[in-house]
């Protein structure tokens, strides 16, 4: 299946592609200020790491251990539920990160969150009006 773009939203998608690519940090000092950002407001962050995968990772900080070595405990699953190979990584291990601006969420609590108010929308109380 091939997809077709027009002009104009194929320079929309490039435009994005440069915003994002603006947005990877790997500088160790700046990496660094961003998890801790993550870790005291509850932010998301892209974590991009051999030791996750492939791909950019949506988690949060939970905590930061300096000690011999700087360490990253992240949320042990990613933004869509996904169960992360690891959730400690030392902060030479992570190749560059990207920060948001939106919080973390919960993907389990959304979920149950997004049911119940579905659920509730649904139901309406039974009535005998005669």
């Amino acid at each position: 299946m091939n997809t077709i773009f027009s002009g104009e939203t194929e320079q929309n998608l490039n435009r994005a592609m440069e915003r994002l690519n603006l947005e990877l940090v790997s500088d160790r000092g700046e990496m660094l200020n961003v998890l801790a950002e993550s870790k005291a407001h509850g932010i998301a962050v892209g974590i991009l790491a051999p030791a996750l995968g492939d791909e950019i990772f949506v988690t949060a900080v939970d905590d930061i251990v300096i000690d011999k070595d700087i360490t990253i405990v992240l949320r042990s699953y990613d933004k869509t539920g996904y169960m992360l190979e690891t959730n400690k990584l030392t902060l030479g291990e992570i190749k560059s990160v990207c920060p948001f601006s939106s919080p973390f969420e919960n993907p389990w609590l959304r979920e149950v969150e997004y049911n119940k108010a579905s659920a509730n929308s649904k139901s309406k109380p039974f009535t005998d009006e005669h």
